[in-house]
């Protein structure tokens, strides 16, 4: 099959898709809606569709080595402020760009489709929910997806609105931060502010919390780690002259060395335990993380020439990985995986999440077409 040639002729059918998609945004694991259009457009195409911890998979192909192709399809909780005519409306926007990949992987299905019998083997497509709240793909692997058949390499991409619109890089090794939610709990005892003696004050201990995490990365970690830990959130206390009875802060640890991740959450954990001793308070921490993105660098060097052939997409190799987190790292972690970043804006403009970032379409075809090539040619290796 000539992928660019095909893909350029149903072009029109994938910016339809997305356009359709970005103005109905749906939030989080439920995506009723979402995942009734993709398995109609999957459907009319000739899959069969599965149900997949909240998400939905097909396959194509005829059995041998299995390549899963990844979208994830969820928005965010935003309101969008482009004046489109297919702008969002309903407090959710797609200002991360899922719309996109959606539409690129419904192109992609097209394409194999029309040339399952050329495929050296199995193709697994797959559309998730949640990936905004860090669970969809955890959830779809439970429920098996990467299972039965078993699969062997994934694919997956990234559009990037502060990339200029059809620049295409990958980062063999490291591409992606991993990322660790935390929030920490301190439970004192309430009381009157002219009566310190009575109270046990959560803040005062929340203070001493804080400071001891802004010591831990400058202080505790080697100038050749790469970490950064931020505190974004804290909460205590409703009135001046009252000391609380609880208080709470959240941050984000972002790192590329899982190792230095798991050395970081011990210490959080010793700095709780240490400042309830030394306060007299409850003080206990949390965390929801996700691993480092790594790209299996010897698929990025197999498939390099298939990322470089597609005429209207630049292709180059990144020479630094992003601080930005992806829970398809969960599926590197498990097969042999390349996760791509296409350009779909303007170099420096405005980035993803912003709820004035635009997003080009004109150039999805191309992500389409070099989605199947690359799986086709995974496939013939």
């Amino acid at each position: 099959m000539d992928y660019i040639k095909r893909a350029e002729e149903i072009s029109g059918q994938i910016v339809a898709d997305r356009r359709h998609l970005h103005q109905n945004p749906e939030f989080g694991m439920e995506l009723p809606n979402t995942c009734a259009f993709v398995r109609s457009r999957l459907e009319k195409m000739g899959y069969t569709v599965s149900d997949c911890g909240g998400g939905l998979t097909a396959t194509i192909g005829k059995g041998g080595k299995c390549v899963l192709l990844r979208a994830d399809m969820d928005a965010l909780k935003l309101t969008e402020e482009n004046n489109l005519p297919y702008r969002s409306t309903n407090g959710y926007a797609h200002m991360c760009g899922h719309d996109m990949h959606t539409a690129i992987l419904l192109g992609a299905a097209k394409l194999l489709r029309e040339c399952e019998s050329e495929l050296g083997g199995t193709v697994k497509l797959m559309f998730q929910p949640g990936e905004e709240v860090m669970r969809g793909a955890q959830s779809m692997i439970d429920a098996g997806v990467l299972e039965n058949p078993h699969v062997d390499a994934a694919l997956g991409l990234h559009v990037m609105t502060h990339i200029a619109n059809g620049k295409l890089s990958v980062r063999p090794s490291a591409a992606f931060a991993g990322i660790d939610i935390f929030r920490y709990e301190v439970k004192g005892t309430g009381g009157h502010g002219s009566a310190l003696e009575m109270t046990v004050d959560p803040i005062h201990a929340l203070v001493q919390v804080y400071n001891a995490l802004e010591s831990i990365v400058p202080r505790e970690s080697s100038m050749f780690d790469s970490v950064s830990c931020s505190v974004g959130h804290i909460e205590g206390g409703t009135m001046y002259n009252i000391i609380p009875s609880s208080a709470m802060l959240e941050g984000t640890l972002r790192f590329f060395n899982n190792s230095a991740h798991e050395r970081i959450a011990e210490r959080m954990q010793r700095i709780a335990d240490g400042v309830a001793l030394a306060t007299g308070t409850k003080c206990s921490v949390s965390h929801q993380s996700l691993p480092a993105l790594v790209n299996d660098s010897a698929l990025c060097a197999a498939l390099e020439g298939v990322f470089g052939s597609i005429p209207g997409l630049e292709f180059s190799v990144a020479d630094a990985p992003l601080n930005a987190s992806e829970d398809f790292a969960l599926v590197a972690e498990r097969v042999p995986a390349v996760f791509l970043m296409l350009g779909v804006g303007v170099d420096g403009g405005v980035t993803n999440h912003n709820p004035s970032a635009v997003f080009y379409d004109d150039k999805l075809y191309l992500a389409s077409a070099m989605l199947a090539k690359a799986a086709a040619a995974y496939l013939s290796m």
